[in-house]
């Protein structure tokens, strides 16, 4: 009985692995396959345009598309930081693209963002919640 217990008290405090088998790579083969033509932002615009702090992030990547999709994985152990960074680089975009179509500007309000561990996920897309769900289903 008592090993049991401990067995379900290991789970509750370490999860089941779903996410610990996550990788930058695994997400964007997946987001990939579902967005087409995503081409990666340099990390030039990220810094100069955007203000981000990349010394903050261990990884990333981050792409985009001219139909307006757009992701960014992030893996980092300053998830609080680089969430703030985030918010105010959406902030940024959503600027830069006033003009741009109204339903684009609702997706970038309405993103989808998740964390998985040390990975923060972003997504900008019509079916974004679809693809969060292919990517749950990879790390089955």
């Amino acid at each position: 009985m008592k090993k049991i217990i401990m067995i379900g008290l290991m789970l509750l405090l370490v999860g089941c692995g779903h996410s610990s088998n996550f990788t930058i790579n695994l997400g964007s083969n997946v987001i990939d396959n579902n967005l087409k033509n995503m081409e990666v932002v340099a990390d030039s615009t990220l810094t100069d345009a955007y203000n981000l702090d990349l010394s903050k992030m261990d990884e990333h990547i981050f792409k985009q598309n001219d139909n307006g999709d757009f992701y960014a994985i992030i893996k980092t152990n300053k998830i609080t930081e680089v969430k703030n960074e985030m918010k105010e680089y959406f902030r940024r975009v959503k600027d830069f693209n006033q003009s741009y179509s109204p339903e684009r500007l609702a997706l970038l309000e309405d993103r989808l963002e998740k964390q998985l561990d040390d990975y923060l996920i972003y997504i900008i897309a019509n079916n974004a919640d679809d693809i969060y769900s292919e990517i749950l289903e990879e790390l089955d």
